[in-house]
């Protein structure tokens, strides 16, 4: 049964992980392009999902940097601006809107039930900036009660206190 190897967790028969790796090796063995040129890369990322449509691929963050033949980092780079001087804020833009389509992509898939939650909510965090977020609203419990006036309080305070009467600001 597919799956059930433990050493190999990809849940295919072996005709399917051919398939896929032909797919996948294809995308691997582009020919390199002139990252200097916005135009050079535009015309990559539209590639890469014109190709991932054409052969039923899931468009991924991992698989757009192996078509551009960069890492990861690179393209959280080129999006922040973090990148050397030939990323433009087209490039960022250019890669934030490939990311966009993605995440559109993978959530409306899990919203359809096609795209395992747990799957989605690593994504989400880790490529689409997304957090979870719980706010904490802590009270104490007011000894004084709620409801007590100044005078209430007053009765409350122990009559045998010495107060310095003599007691000035300067």
């Amino acid at each position: 049964m597919a799956g059930t190897n433990p050493k190999n967790p990809i849940k295919a028969s072996p005709a399917e992980i051919r398939d896929k790796s032909r797919k996948l090796l294809h995308i691997y063995n582009l020919p390199k392009i002139n990252l200097d040129s916005d135009q050079e890369v535009e015309d990559r990322i539209n590639y890469y999902f014109d190709y991932c449509m054409q052969e039923g691929l899931k468009p991924t963050v991992e698989g757009l940097a192996l078509a551009l033949g960069i890492t990861r980092q690179a393209i959280h780079d080129w999006e922040t601006g973090r990148r050397r001087g030939a990323s433009s804020s087209r490039r960022a833009d250019m890669v934030k809107k490939a990311k966009d389509y993605i995440a559109f992509l993978m959530s409306d898939a899990a919203l359809d039930g096609k795209v395992n939650p747990v799957v989605w909510i690593f994504y989400a965090k880790n490529y689409f900036g997304m957090t979870d977020k719980q706010e904490i609203e802590v009270k104490g419990p007011n000894p004084l009660g709620d409801t007590l006036t100044p005078e209430d309080i007053a009765k409350q305070i122990p009559q045998d206190i010495p107060i310095d009467t003599d007691w000035t600001d300067e």
